[in-house]
């Protein structure tokens, strides 16, 4: 979700019992088919993409510092000491973390309509079929450059000037 302010809100809701649920995200100008599709790790490659240890294909940026992750609700039994329910939580639970793209180092520059694009998906997960590893794209408003047109509304000079 954009939040108007050059942030994104990214949400996941589980359904499982695994905090092992994990979405990634890049920048529009980074979109690499071939490290979107991969499903090993290349012998090199670019930032933002790069190898995490226990996944068998690129990861990109983590959401957030720590990265978010699926949750559960506390009366819920966590896979690895419990056997994998993806049923765990019918109605979901609700994690989400908010990515301020202005403070992203090596950000691109905003468009000249003041957005920027970024693509996040989720394809770590115990099971292929609680993922969701197409990824979406989200356009990004306010991400104006500082100094940019400034708009004075409706100002009256003359009632400054005697």
């Amino acid at each position: 979700m954009s939040n108007g302010d050059c942030t994104a809100t990214i949400k996941v809701i589980n359904y499982t019992n695994s905090t092992f649920i994990q979405p990634d995200w890049w920048f529009a100008e980074e979109n690499d088919p071939d490290m979107v599709n991969r499903t090993d790790i290349p012998a090199t490659m670019e930032p933002p993409w790069r190898e995490e240890s226990g996944i068998a294909w690129p990861i990109a940026r983590w959401v957030g510092d720590p990265p978010l992750r699926s949750g559960l609700a506390p009366e819920v039994p966590a896979w690895g000491e419990h056997r994998y329910d993806r049923n765990a939580q019918p109605d979901g639970f609700l994690t989400q973390q908010t990515i301020d793209l202005n403070a992203v180092s090596g950000a691109p520059e905003p468009s000249a309509d003041g957005t920027k694009t970024i693509y996040f998906r989720i394809k770590t997960g115990p099971q292929e079929g609680d993922r969701l590893p197409n990824p979406q794209q989200l356009v990004v408003t306010g991400c104006q450059k500082p100094g940019g047109p400034l708009d004075f509304g409706s100002l009256d000079l003359g009632a400054l000037v005697p």
